[in-house]
């Protein structure tokens, strides 16, 4: 089916309900050269007062799929409609919480688009959310070379803020890449997309999942599809690992999975990254010794009094062992926890340090001159 004929492509210009018109629609994730789309479609938005971002449902897109994988057309439209509850849902749950670093959904309804000859669907879902006028943190870094890192320490200090405040409500992101950390007023950064998430207590589609978001940013246990069974294991210790590649991105310009893959022996690739290895616990050691080699040169990438602290903060979220991944010292309570708490502060401590070393810079530089 072309996209003139899916209504979900045919809404700039349309008048929504509380004076939202639709503008034009945004390119993200595969179409703007990322990852990701996951059955939406993105548009400008304005009431007026207000410039925002709406995500719209690509239902036919969706049902399309399914009918290719043999589901029944009315269990898929059911299951579209479970995806649309379930991420409202969410950002209700966020909205009461008032998590400040996760992305604020503003509105949500149905379009309905004028319809085509033998067009069947044209009312849409859709979700209204804060706009980020910095765009997200990937094509933010691009415009912005001379970013300091000040600036990206704090980014992150947000980053890891909103992860908190997710698994605080039970939530797990599942899906976090630097394309949902969105930049606001080119000093804050907030987690957006939530349409990948996980609930310990709402179901979702997606709860089964072996790997619910972006498979580029999956961890190993994943990849290598070891099963496992506890909340914490499963779904928040997924959350740390792509927070740790968002880590790498900002500062080194990679992930964690892409120098992986650089320095593992090809026979220990999982199918996913087109080799036959099964076994997670028996490709763990050559994992274990790829990141600490990707560590050892990052480290060569980092000012001297940088590189201590931000690699330890890298190798305890990002290692491929999940047993070991959070904070050290929550780790080891009688209750253990992941510690994100303590990532926030120790960001928020590194963003002070960069202050310092960048004002001990422009003394230097001005006592030359």
């Amino acid at each position: 089916m072309s996209n003139e004929t899916n209504a979900a492509y045919r809404l700039e210009g349309l008048q929504l309900k509380n004076d939202w018109v639709v503008g034009k629609r945004i390119s993200t994730g595969a179409e703007a050269g990322g990852s990701g789309g996951f059955f939406s479609l993105s548009y400008h938005v304005s009431n007026g007062k207000l410039d925002a971002f709406l995500k719209a449902f690509d239902i036919v897109k969706a049902l399309n799929q399914a009918m290719h994988s043999g589901v029944n057309l009315a269990v898929a439209l059911q299951q579209q409609t479970q995806a649309f509850n379930f991420e409202t849902s969410l950002h209700d749950i966020c909205a009461g919480a008032k998590m400040k670093r996760v992305v604020k959904i503003l509105d949500h309804g149905e379009a309905i688009v004028p319809p085509r000859e033998n067009e069947q669907i044209n009312q849409i879902p859709y979700m209204i959310m804060e706009l980020a006028d910095g765009g997200d943190v990937r094509a933010y870094l691009g415009r912005t070379q001379l970013i300091d890192i000040a600036l990206k320490l704090n980014y992150l200090k947000d980053v890891a803020s909103g992860l908190l405040q997710l698994h605080n409500a039970s939530v797990a992101h599942q899906d976090l890449k630097p394309s949902n950390v969105m930049v606001f007023g080119n000093i804050m950064a907030k987690v957006g997309d939530l349409g990948r998430a996980s609930s310990q207590n709402i179901a979702s589609l997606h709860d089964n999942a072996r790997i619910a978001g972006d498979r580029n940013y999956a961890p190993p246990e994943q990849l290598y599809q070891h099963e496992l069974v506890d909340w914490m294991d499963r779904r928040m210790r997924c959350d740390l690992y792509q927070f740790a590649s968002v880590i790498t991105f900002i500062f080194f310009g990679t992930t964690i999975n892409l120098e992986l893959q650089q320095r593992l022996p090809k026979n220990i690739y999982p199918k996913l990254w087109g080799g036959d290895h099964d076994s997670y616990l028996n490709a763990l050691p050559f994992l274990m010794q790829a990141f600490d080699q990707a560590v050892g040169h990052w480290k060569t990438l980092c000012p001297d009094w940088l590189q201590i602290d931000l690699l330890d903060i890298i190798k305890q979220c990002g290692t491929p062992d999940y047993t070991q991944r959070g904070s050290r010292k929550t780790l080891k309570h009688t209750v253990p926890s992941l510690g994100l708490d303590r990532f926030v502060s120790d960001f928020d401590r590194l963003a002070l340090k960069a202050s310092i070393e960048a004002r001990k810079t422009q003394q230097i530089q001005g006592a030359v001159k």
